[in-house]
């Protein structure tokens, strides 16, 4: 059993081959690369990294964020953007747009050079969207009920007309297999309702006759004898039954949406967090390096409180707004007499070790923490 836990540990820390010659998604620190002459190259490894691993259409969210936050475009001028095609709104934009959220600080002779780009696909942006209206208002614009209208017109209607005209010449003997037929023109979604309420249109009517609700129902279908009627009625009535099985068998075989997850950048957009504390002399990761991640120390520099977050998810950790999520109940939270003391032990050593020199002999009271982050916290370390 120890030997099973060993390898799929293993098999867990084990690279791709991509992360072994690309290494990680980069990610840099406060102060790292604002005077560091090493700044071009820093900048141009990072770019490599998402050309390799990111398509146009995988930039757009961040890029949408990056004019919203650095440059100030609107939700409208943001809408007027998105009209461009994936690779010109991210041609140039996007491998900065997401190393700036991975930590890169960019002088302001990079960010006039960012906004001129920006009002660049902007105004072509403007002239897409005229385009689009323009050709909006010449194309006759088919919905999607009236497509569906047209296809069981061509298809299953054919079949139940010849049904009704059969027992206008006194044919009630026929059959009329509605699900089998369905699937047969690979008719479902709105069609279901379209075809039920054509056909109650025949059914109610002789229901009326038949039940003798309604006079002129009556002698409407006087003609027709009641075993007849009833014929009618079974028909319909079966074909309801079928309609009701195909709506069961369709939801039963819908395939649940899975929810795409927000990129790290995405997620950490709303988090309040203490960039640095002089007095602790301590300074926080980017919270970027927070998502994915199974381990997590935060410490609050004006309650004195250590917590470690740990999580179980596959997924890792999740950030929304300011609140971490899929901690699990192994995560802890206590108040540090000696903070000089522990923090630098939680900025060093191995988990085995922060457990024994850290957790085993603290001897204030431990507690579950609530996933809360504020802008007293400093985001010491992920693992």
């Amino acid at each position: 059993m120890a030997d099973n836990k060993v390898r799929t540990k293993m098999r867990k820390n084990r690279l791709t081959i991509d992360d072994k010659y690309m290494g990680p998604e980069p990610v840099f620190q406060p102060g790292e690369t604002k005077d560091n002459e090493r700044r071009e190259n820093l900048w141009s490894k990072a770019a490599h990294w998402y050309n390799y691993f990111y398509k146009a259409k995988d930039y757009v969210p961040t890029v949408l964020q990056f004019a919203e936050d650095l440059f100030g475009y609107d939700k409208d001028q943001l809408k007027t953007l998105k009209k461009l095609q994936d690779w010109e709104l991210t041609g140039k934009l996007g491998k900065a747009a997401k190393i700036h959220y991975r930590g890169f600080e960019y002088n302001e002779k990079e960010l006039a050079n960012y906004a001129e780009d920006f009002k660049v696909l902007y105004e072509k942006a403007l002239v897409t969207v005229e385009e689009i209206k323009e050709k909006s208002a010449t194309k006759v614009v088919v919905t999607i009920q009236q497509r569906q209208k047209a296809k069981i017109l061509d298809t299953i209607m054919v079949e139940w007309d010849e049904v009704v005209e059969g027992w206008l010449n006194g044919k009630y003997k026929q059959e009329f297999d509605a699900y089998k037929l369905f699937k047969q023109y690979g008719l479902k979604g709105t069609t279901l309702n379209m075809f039920k309420n054509t056909v109650n249109l025949e059914y109610q009517p002789i229901k009326d006759a038949y039940d003798k609700t309604c006079d002129q129902a009556v002698e409407a279908f006087a003609h027709i004898s009641k075993a007849n009627q009833k014929k009618m009625l079974t028909t319909m009535e079966t074909i309801f039954e079928d309609l009701d099985k195909l709506k069961t068998a369709t939801k039963a075989a819908r395939i649940p949406r899975v929810k795409k997850p927000k990129t790290s950048d995405v997620q950490i957009k709303n988090l309040k967090y203490k960039v640095e504390d002089i007095d602790v002399k301590i300074m926080s990761i980017n919270p970027v390096m927070i998502p994915g991640k199974e381990v997590l120390f935060v410490y609050n520099t004006k309650t004195r409180k250590l917590t470690e977050y740990v999580t179980e998810s596959t997924k890792g950790f999740e950030v929304s707004g300011t609140t971490i999520k899929n901690i699990s109940d192994k995560s802890r939270v206590t108040t540090l007499r000696k903070p000089d003391d522990i923090l630098p032990l939680i900025l060093s050593k191995t988990i085995k070790q922060i457990d024994k020199q850290v957790w085993d002999t603290l001897t204030t009271k431990v507690s579950v923490p609530n996933g809360r982050i504020n802008a007293d916290c400093i985001l010491l370390r992920v693992l």
